[in-house]
C-alpha cells in the first residue's frame, strides 16, 4: 500500500513538473520586452484562462496614461470569506525587446533552462500558479473556502518602473493585509526589503559657437555637466547602502567644431530609507542649483523597508523551504527594485524573492533551476495554508 501510495505521489509530482515546464516555455516562446505591448498582451492572455480554471475572475486595467505607455494590468480576483486580501505580485514584460538576440529557450540538461525572462518573472508566474492550484484543491478536499480574498496582479511594464500603476498599486495594497511578491529567488534566500530609487534626468544648457572662430563666445554644456557628475558620483556610500550611477549621457550636435550647447545625464540613485532619500535630495538640490541646469523626476519608488511585522511570516517561509529543500535559506535586502515597493506602507505584511531559484536575469545567460518551481510552488501552498 505505502509503495503504491509513493507510486501515485511521483507520477502526479512528474505530471505537475511536465505541465510547469510546457507553460513555462509557453511563455518564454513569447516576446514580452516592455515595449512590446503586443507582446506583453500575449503573455497575459495565456494567463487569463489558467487563472479562470482556478475560479478567478480575471480583468485588464488600461494604464492610466494612455494606451501607449505600456500594455494593460491584468487583476484576478477569488473572493474569500474575508475582504481583506493576500495580493500576489507578478509582472509579465521583460528586458528584451524583440531586437534583443536572446528570443528563445532551450536545455543545458534535465534541470536548467536558459530563456529571456524564464526567471524574472516567467518562472514566478508559474509557481504562483501551481501554488494557488494545489492551495485550492486542498480547500476543496476540506470542504472549506478561502479564509481571505486572494488578489493576483501582474504588472506589464515593471522593469521600466511600472509607469502610471503607482496609484493602483496604493489601492490594491489598501485592500491587503499580506502582499507577496514572485520575483527570483537566489542562493542566499528570499528578499525581507529593497531599496528604493529615484530617477534624474539632467539637463544643462550651454552656447553654441563655431570652436575655432569664437571659442571664447561659447558656454560648453558638457563642461557644465561633467563638473556636476564630478560631484554627484562623491555621494556613493556603501556604509548607508546609498548609491548613484550615471548610466546615459548625451549631448552636442556630434560634431567636433562646435562648442557644445546642451547636454543631458541620465541618473540612477538607490536608498535604503527615506530618510536617506530625502538626504540625499537635498544634497542632489544643491549640486545642481545652477542657472545653466534644470532637471526632473523621471520615477521615484520608495524603499520596501524591513519590517518587524513581517519577521514572523519570513520566518516561517524559511521553514518551509529548509523543510522542503533541505537547506537553510537567510531573507536578505535587496538592491534591486520591484513591483512590491509599490505596495509596501505601514502595517502591512509584505516578503518578496517568493519565486524559483536561478541566476544571471538581465543577461542573455538567464537560467532557472526547473526543479525549484515544484519546490518553492509547495513553500507557497503550505505558507497559504497557514495564514
Amino acid at each position: 500500500m505505502i509503495s503504491t501510495l509513493i507510486l501515485v505521489a511521483f507520477t502526479l509530482n512528474a505530471a505537475h513538473a511536465d505541465l510547469n515546464s510546457d507553460r513555462l516555455k509557453e511563455l518564454v516562446s513569447i516576446n514580452s520586452g516592455s515595449a512590446n505591448l503586443k507582446g506583453v498582451k500575449a503573455v497575459q492572455d495565456k494567463i487569463k484562462p489558467w487563472l479562470e480554471e482556478l475560479g478567478f475572475e480575471v480583468s485588464f486595467k488600461e494604464n492610466p496614461q494612455g494606451e501607449k505607455v505600456s500594455a494593460p494590468l491584468l487583476l484576478a480576483t477569488l473572493a474569500g470569506q474575508s475582504p481583506k486580501a493576500i495580493t500576489l505580485i507578478m509582472h509579465a514584460d521583460t528586458v528584451f525587446e524583440p531586437s534583443s538576440p536572446f528570443q528563445k529557450w532551450s536545455m543545458k540538461n534535465d534541470q536548467i533552462m536558459t530563456g529571456p525572462g524564464v526567471i524574472d518573472d516567467k518562472g514566478g508566474i508559474i509557481v504562483a500558479l501551481q501554488a494557488l492550484k494545489d492551495y485550492l484543491s486542498e480547500l476543496k478536499v476540506k470542504h472549506e473556502t478561502p479564509k481571505y480574498t486572494i488578489q493576483v496582479e501582474i504588472t506589464p511594464n515593471e522593469e521600466v518602473g511600472a509607469i502610471g500603476w503607482w496609484k493602483t498599486f496604493e489601492e490594491l495594497s489598501q485592500k491587503s493585509w499580506i502582499a507577496l511578491g514572485l520575483e527570483p529567488s537566489f542562493e542566499e534566500g528570499i528578499v525581507e526589503g529593497r531599496k528604493g530609487n529615484v530617477w534624474y534626468e539632467i539637463t544643462a544648457t550651454g552656447k553654441e559657437a563655431h570652436a575655432g572662430v569664437n571659442h571664447a563666445k561659447g558656454i560648453n554644456a558638457c563642461n557644465i555637466l561633467a563638473e556636476k557628475i564630478q560631484k554627484i558620483q562623491k555621494l556613493t556610500d556603501y556604509k548607508k547602502n546609498l548609491t548613484v550611477s550615471i548610466g546615459h549621457i548625451e549631448g552636442g550636435q556630434d560634431k567636433y567644431n562646435i562648442v557644445c550647447g546642451w547636454a543631458k545625464a541620465k541618473l540612477d540613485t538607490r536608498v535604503p530609507s527615506k530618510a536617506i532619500r530625502d538626504q540625499l535630495n537635498q544634497q542632489l538640490e544643491a549640486i545642481l542649483k545652477d542657472s545653466a541646469i534644470t532637471y526632473k523626476i523621471v520615477d521615484e519608488t520608495v524603499p520596501m523597508s524591513t519590517s518587524p511585522i513581517s519577521q514572523p511570516y519570513i520566518k516561517k517561509v524559511l521553514d518551509l523551504i529548509e523543510k522542503t529543500e533541505g537547506k537553510r535559506p537567510t531573507a536578505h535586502f535587496s538592491g534591486g527594485v520591484g513591483d512590491a515597493n509599490h505596495f509596501a506602507r505601514d502595517g502591512l505584511v509584505i516578503i518578496d524573492g517568493l519565486g524559483p531559484t536561478g541566476e544571471s536575469m538581465h543577461t542573455p545567460e538567464e537560467y532557472i533551476d526547473l526543479l525549484s518551481l515544484s519546490s518553492r510552488a509547495k513553500v507557497l501552498t503550505q505558507f497559504l495554508l497557514g495564514l
